[in-house]
């Protein structure tokens, strides 16, 4: 990216920030940049549409057109467009289902998939709805939005022997995995069927989804799930980075 563009942009983000006019010493310092060539910048952003300056103070402001272009940006988006490449490579790298999950309601919906070859494998439905406490893609929406989600959600209902059933304990559970960044469940929904997580974060922290790995319960082992563990974490961070959800 050249540097002018760069600035440019860096320009737009800080006004954005900004719920008034801003005067133009106060942007430079702000960008740690000298006077003259953010006033160039914001000169030209202003021909261009992006920036307008108010006539009676002097003070610079973005204009609808950026908003404008977020809304249209946001109609088209497909979270499964932007994350069809990592499930392939995630498939690839693991050996194992690749599911790509998002909230709805209290419940998880599997959006896309991408299928092992394995002989043995989970059963991973388009469509299919699961509890929101019971399977490591549920956890994960927990772990991007645990405070919102949690008093919403109804009794918890046990499924097998290893189901959390309690408030309480999923709080503790979604804590620890916050710290360790992805999110796991072993026979909690069904019986041999395990998996690991992480969520999808996109601007201002909003969570899109989750992006994890399925497979049977008998190869949930290390290091094969040491493995599993880095790549579900690094691809959800670098699409959580791709949507604006870290810097």
């Amino acid at each position: 990216m050249s540097t002018t563009v760069e600035k440019a942009l860096k320009v737009l983000e800080l006004l954005s920030t900004y719920g008034e006019p801003v005067k133009l010493v106060d942007l430079s310092r702000a960008l740690n940049m000298n006077k003259s060539t953010t006033y160039r910048l914001l000169e030209k952003m202003s021909q261009l549409g992006y920036v307008r300056q108010e006539s009676d103070s002097s003070r610079y402001m973005l204009t609808t057109r950026m908003w404008a272009i977020g809304v249209r940006a946001f109609r088209n988006f497909d979270l499964r467009a932007w994350t069809r490449r990592h499930l392939e490579e995630l498939e690839r790298e693991i050996e194992e289902t690749a599911v790509l999950a998002v909230l709805e309601g209290v419940d998880v919906v599997i959006i896309d998939k991408r299928e092992s070859a394995q002989a043995v494998q989970t059963m991973s439905v388009l469509g299919s709805r699961t509890p929101i406490h019971c399977s490591s893609l549920g956890k994960a929406l927990l772990m991007g939005d645990m405070e919102n989600l949690l008093p919403k959600l109804p009794r918890l209902r046990k499924f097998t022997d290893k189901t959390i059933t309690t408030l309480p304990a999923l709080r503790k559970e979604i804590e620890a995995a916050r710290e360790t960044g992805v999110a796991e469940a072993y026979d909690e929904y069904a019986i041999g069927v395990s998996g690991v997580s992480a969520p999808i974060h996109g601007v201002d922290g909003a969570l899109l989804g989750v992006i994890g790995i399925s497979l049977p319960t008998s190869r949930a082992k290390p290091p094969h799930l040491d493995k599993i563990r880095k790549a579900v974490r690094d691809h959800a961070d670098r699409l959580s980075k791709a949507l604006g959800g870290i810097d």
